[in-house]
């Protein structure tokens, strides 16, 4: 698997809080439009710290929800104070068979924009589908973003960095236009957008900043990281990023799936 670009430090894990906050309510929008029924199992890939598999067993009501991650660090944090019915494990999510074996419910958000080869891991999860079951995909399809210091971190840094690896920072697109998996079915398609205030993005993008060039992924840009912290910490105004995601669902239905996907 291609290594997760933001890593798992505790700065990275303080981004993901963030980015949670900022995601839930089109996430929760999301799973309640396609997943209508209690599923007795539910899987969310590429974990983290735990906030995503929270957020899906709440609103799906699972009997059992299973967060995967390859990150050691995020599966032990992400079991401490975890509900009842919530479990973590660590896999690489890419590969199947899952632990758990086939789930009611498969979800992933903002992970295949790291991935290089999309649809076959996407057919790949959806071979972990019980007869019935539903792969729920979200992901970036695009960020209108105004302001100079937005675009400049998203032009010279983040698109950047993930392209090196192999990902597509902008991945819905491809997810709108990528054939349905063997057996499956198409329910949902669509994009939603939000429209957070001009310094929870700064902040969320000073994290990522931060963290790439901690590892090395990018060279220190302080006049970068001074913009974006003057914005977020509302020493300088500025306009809002309207963030767009792509959500795509799909149910497998009682087809036979072939044997080298």
């Amino acid at each position: 698997m291609t290594r997760y670009t933001y890593g798992d430090s505790a700065l990275a894990a303080e981004r993901l809080r963030l980015v949670a906050r900022m995601f839930e309510p089109t996430t929760r929008s999301f799973l309640a439009s396609v997943v209508r029924r209690r599923p007795d199992s539910a899987v969310d890939l590429g974990c983290g710290p735990g906030h995503t598999t929270r957020l899906l067993h709440d609103v799906t009501g699972a009997r059992s929800t299973v967060g995967l991650d390859r990150s050691e660090a995020f599966v032990a944090a992400a079991g401490r104070d975890r509900p009842d019915g919530v479990s973590f494990a660590v896999h690489d999510v890419t590969e199947v068979p899952f632990p758990t074996g086939p789930a009611d419910v498969v979800y992933a958000r903002l992970l295949l924009a790291h991935l290089a080869d999309v649809e076959r891991v996407v057919r790949r999860w959806s071979t972990m589908l019980t007869i019935g079951g539903s792969l729920l995909v979200d992901d970036l399809e695009e960020l209108d973003a105004p302001e100079s210091s937005f675009r400049a971190y998203l032009d010279d840094v983040a698109i950047a960095v993930v392209r090196a690896e192999g990902g597509d920072l902008f991945v819905g697109p491809r997810l709108h236009a990528m054939d349905d998996p063997p057996a499956c079915s198409r329910v949902f398609d669509g994009v939603a957008a939000f429209s957070p205030p001009a310094p929870i993005t700064a902040r969320v993008f000073a994290m990522n900043l931060a963290v790439l060039v901690d590892h090395d992924e990018t060279a220190p840009r302080p006049d970068l990281a001074a913009a974006l912290d003057d914005i977020a910490s509302e020493r300088r105004r500025a306009a809002p990023a309207t963030w767009r995601v792509r959500q795509v669902a799909w149910r497998r239905g009682t087809g036979d799936v072939p044997d080298d996907v």
